[in-house]
């Protein structure tokens, strides 16, 4: 019994030396909630880890060898959204911004943020119209229509044309209605500031066809993540792209506007069965008041895990770090996560 039990504790001991050893190999940057695009510590040159964060709707940061990636830029949002902890005056770096689309829930804050860190922006035509219009220097407008191989840092973004997904009449009303019932009406000034951020955007219906891009990262090692900010019907563009990357190590595919999740779970779920990820992380499934609500996630995870059970989902808080080994036989997999 006294063997039985040395054994144990030489076992337990073994295991929590060897957890405190990974945990002390882990880059700071795993560990911290402050976002690399506002001066966060980032994975060093020396470290194939990627860092990633959900910074609100479909806004994403990566973080690898000492450079960061974002991805949209709306920070500053409508009355009653849930605190990022962050404003846009507060971002300082990123190699590059990709922008999916011009609705002002995904390029609002591209003009100081653009002017802040020096990066180039890249997005369809009418979303470089609308970046010029809110400040953005010409000289940092790249305009992509999808098919381009672009370099930024480290990193080659594949571009691909996607398409913008649509409602039925009448949902919107809805949402509205839902508000109205269920919180106090809106203030004379939460109404101005309203207006205000949805008027940095444009609601052109281009928007849905001609002006939503799709992008695939690739870092040197290997590693791969698709971002897709709307969840249209999946256009040749966003096919070929998946033809090109292959199976990726992280797919980041939006879940929004449908409260009825087996809805919603219809837009979502053809992207993530497409590109067959390592790991699956959900965008622009937060609020938007007084229009789209917090979204449940749980029975698109528990389709996931029922009919693509080698792929792992994450549901992150916001600045959440999540720490992804983006080299060596491991790729893709999570070392940690911190909600």
């Amino acid at each position: 019994m006294r063997k039985t039990r040395l054994l144990f504790w030489l076992a337990s001991s073994m295991l929590m030396l060897a957890n405190a050893t990974f945990a002390a190999e882990l880059p700071e940057a795993c560990k911290s909630y402050t976002p690399a695009v506002v001066g966060g510590p980032m994975p060093p040159p020396d470290s194939d880890a990627v860092v990633m964060r959900w910074l609100g709707n479909a806004n994403f940061e990566f973080a690898y060898k000492g450079k960061v990636y974002l991805f949209d830029a709306y920070f500053d949002r409508t009355p009653r959204s849930h605190d990022l902890g962050f404003k846009a005056s507060d971002v300082s770096k990123a190699e590059g911004i990709f922008i999916s689309h011009a609705h002002f829930d995904h390029i609002s804050d591209i003009g100081p943020v653009a002017k802040q860190t020096g990066a180039p922006v890249v997005g369809a035509p009418i979303t470089a119209e609308v970046a010029k219009k809110l400040g953005v220097p010409e000289g940092q407008i790249v305009v992509a229509k999808g098919g381009e191989t672009l370099h930024y840092g480290d990193a080659t973004v594949e571009v691909a044309l996607a398409q913008h997904s649509t409602i039925q009449p009448g949902l919107l009303d809805i949402y509205a209605s839902l508000y109205k019932s269920d919180s106090p009406p809106f203030t004379e000034e939460e109404k101005k500031r309203l207006d205000y951020v949805q008027s940095l955007g444009t609601f052109d219906p281009k928007v849905i066809t001609e002006g939503t891009l799709a992008y695939g990262l690739v870092f040197p090692s290997g590693f791969k993540a698709v971002l897709i900010g709307s969840a249209g019907p999946i256009t040749p563009g966003v096919r070929a792209l998946a033809e090109k990357l292959g199976p990726v190590d992280v797919a980041i595919v939006a879940y929004q506007v449908h409260a009825v999740a087996d809805t919603q779970i219809n837009y979502t779920w053809p992207f993530i069965e497409l590109f067959k990820p390592k790991l699956f992380l959900p965008a622009h499934h937060d609020s938007a008041p007084p229009a789209w609500v917090d979204l449940g996630l749980e029975p698109l995870f528990a389709k996931i895990r029922t009919e693509m059970p080698n792929t792992a989902f994450l549901a992150p808080l916001y600045r959440s770090p999540i720490c992804i080994a983006g080299g060596g036989p491991d790729q893709g997999k999570v070392l940690s996560f911190k909600y």
